[in-house]
């Protein structure tokens, strides 16, 4: 059974009236472009499978930091202090929080699902997919038994649900086809899991889980 992390969130460093309005500056989210900050989840993506899953928080801000280019941090820590009059460290706090920090958040989200996952499915193997397959197919998990893939996951914020925008609505079709595209070639079945309040959202997920391996798989589990 997977043993949980032994980690902790990081928390929102800075006022929230004032982490609002920064978050707002669409001139200061310009410095936040993947082509200066990298792409974050890629990078944490890297990570869990470079430390085989023995993540934390130190060991993913020195690999944040080493591969990324610190001038383009600094750059917008100088934008809040002239723009904002803000000083220097409640700017590094929240340049650090918005590539570090909420990236970590965001793994540790996942990582939770699994491990509820894993309480209820003993005998499986939840594996992390690479940065690739969950861009190619919006699949970031999947599950085995006897080194046997058996399904597919894709783990979303409960909020994923009700978006509704035409954008949104759109990214979620595509989402849909790339699911598709997943099941036609590896001839498994695939699950969106949600969380809320930093915990698995139950919401039937272990029952139709549990009817899929009972329907399709023919190992004993």
């Amino acid at each position: 059974m997977r043993s949980p992390i032994k980690e902790v969130r990081y928390p929102q460093p800075i006022d929230y009236y004032l982490y609002k309005e920064f978050n707002k500056d669409r001139t200061l989210n310009s410095f936040f472009k993947p082509e200066r900050v990298g792409k974050c989840m890629q990078l944490i993506d890297d990570y869990y499978l470079s430390v085989n899953g023995a993540i934390t928080q130190e060991g993913w801000k020195d690999y944040y930091l080493a591969r990324v280019n610190g001038q383009n941090l600094m750059e917008a820590c100088n934008f809040l202090k002239e723009k904002y009059k803000t000083d220097l460290e409640t700017a590094t706090e929240y340049v650090y929080y918005r590539v570090i920090g909420q990236t970590w958040n965001g793994m540790l989200n996942e990582v939770a699902c699994i491990n509820e996952l894993q309480n209820y499915f003993t005998n499986l193997e939840f594996r992390k997919t690479s940065f690739e397959v969950d861009q190619q197919y919006c699949t970031d998990w999947e599950a085995f038994a006897n080194d046997k893939l058996l399904f597919g996951i894709q783990i979303k914020p409960s909020s994923y649900k009700y978006m509704s925008s035409p954008y949104q609505l759109q990214a979620k079709k595509y989402h849909l086809e790339q699911v598709e595209q997943y099941k036609e070639r590896y001839g498994v079945g695939h699950f969106f899991v949600y969380h809320s309040n930093d915990q698995m959202e139950a919401d039937g997920i272990i029952g139709r889980i549990n009817t899929y391996l009972l329907l399709n798989i023919d190992v004993h589990l």
